[in-house]
């Protein structure tokens, strides 16, 4: 069950991308009616007991025929293809490029392609054609769309089609970029090492300051009595001397 699920959901997913290569394609066509409820349209090549292989014009593709409800054979569009190409002579250039046309406007890329082509070995400089293929003229000369970047002095860049000097001012621009977030990232790590230094220095001048605290509050032991450890007994700042009293002068006695 889950694999006749699997199927029909691959069946629908092939229907839709059928539909959407096919366009609206206004003649008729063998039709398969699939199980999951789309249709498929083109020509049917071959049936057997198991599968369907239908000609679409984007190519071909095989069906199981458990995935079909039915099938409405009619004439398609790639019948109206093959007996217009029936009736063109090889030599024909203008036949050629009518039915490149006519597959176009039908859906028919493939086909419209092949006539295309055909019409370029005929008359490689048919502008009709070579546009069709999605070719450009440069300077007389009709080159894919690659060849005509490269003519015009385009270089490949990221998947894009730029001028050298765009691609060497891109460049440029992104050492410049580089150069900068360099610049940055060394100012940040310089500005680090500087705080770590600094935290580095006051974390040992803080021990510093703990390890005279620690050396001045040790204990000691009094040579005499008990030996019981006291804390050093630490001087006491002197005092300041009085100042002394200032003298009178004596009076001398006055000669009489």
């Amino acid at each position: 069950m889950k694999t006749s699920t699997r199927i029909l959901a691959k069946v629908r997913g092939l229907a839709i991308a059928v539909a959407l290569s096919l366009g609206c394609v206004g003649a008729a066509a063998d039709i398969l009616h699939l199980e999951s409820g789309g249709r498929i349209e083109g020509r049917i090549i071959e049936q057997t007991d198991e599968s369907v292989e239908i000609q679409v014009g984007a190519g071909t593709m095989s069906l199981p025929l458990s995935s079909i409800a039915r099938i409405e054979e009619a004439r398609s569009v790639l019948d109206d293809y093959d007996e217009r190409l029936a009736k063109i002579d090889a030599e024909d250039r203008d036949g050629w490029l009518a039915l490149g046309d006519w597959a176009s406007t039908r859906g028919l890329h493939n086909q419209a392609r092949f006539a295309y082509q055909r019409v370029l070995q005929l008359d490689p400089d048919s502008a009709a054609a070579n546009q069709a293929l999605g070719r450009v003229n440069v300077d007389g000369r009709w080159l894919s769309e690659d060849e005509a970047y490269v003519a015009r002095g385009y270089v490949r860049f990221e998947g894009e089609w730029v001028l050298p000097e765009q691609r060497a001012a891109i460049e440029q621009q992104r050492l410049n970029d580089a150069a900068v977030e360099q610049l940055r990232n060394e100012t940040r790590a310089a500005e680090a090492r500087a705080r770590e230094a600094e935290a580095r220095a006051q974390q040992a001048e803080a021990e510093a300051r703990a390890a005279e605290e620690a050396k001045e509050d040790e204990f000691i032991y009094r040579p005499y009595g008990p030996h019981r450890p006291i804390r050093p007994i630490r001087p006491r700042p002197p005092e300041p001397e009085p100042e002394p009293e200032p003298t009178r002068p004596i009076k001398q006695p006055l000669d009489r």
